[in-house]
């Protein structure tokens, strides 16, 4: 089994992870991760917007150690803004599924966003969390699951 602590040697950039995902996923698990809803017009749209995002390098200027990423919302701090966001069926990617996503924020100090469609309970989400999370509620036409949900 491979180290899932070691970064492939063929990943030297971000956008390379999707190849290394696409060679490990069913074609339904692609479909269901790499798809969009409807016409994939917003999914287009953000991949655009992402694209045109313009890093503003400065190098070997003063800093006078005023900086940081640190962020403190609705009670928890965060080492940075980075939260992950809410993604439904973490199981198609990996067998424990929001389990493994709860370690991995935590690892990245990162705060986590669980879906309502998980596949794993939150109880079990938050008995292995190691950083804040939070729980995306989509209201059900049934209010007494949507409160089960919420309890």
């Amino acid at each position: 089994m491979s180290d899932p602590f070691r970064i492939p040697p063929d990943i030297v950039c971000l956008a390379d992870y999707e190849a290394h995902a696409r060679a490990r996923l069913t074609d339904a698990a692609w479909a269901y991760i790499a798809g969009g809803a409807a016409d994939e017009l917003t999914l287009r749209r953000n991949r655009a917007a992402y694209d045109d995002i313009r890093l503003n390098g400065r190098v070997l200027t003063r800093f006078d150690g005023a900086g940081g990423t640190r962020l403190d919302l609705f009670g928890d701090s965060y080492d940075h803004p980075i939260l992950l966001a809410p993604v439904a069926h973490h199981g198609l990617a990996c067998p424990a599924a929001e389990i493994a996503t709860a370690i991995g924020a935590g690892g990245a100090r990162a705060g986590f966003v669980v879906s309502t469609l998980s596949d794993t309970p939150v109880e079990e989400i938050a008995a292995a969390a190691r950083s804040p999370f939070w729980f995306q509620l989509y209201i059900q036409h049934d209010r007494a699951f949507t409160h089960a949900l919420v309890a």
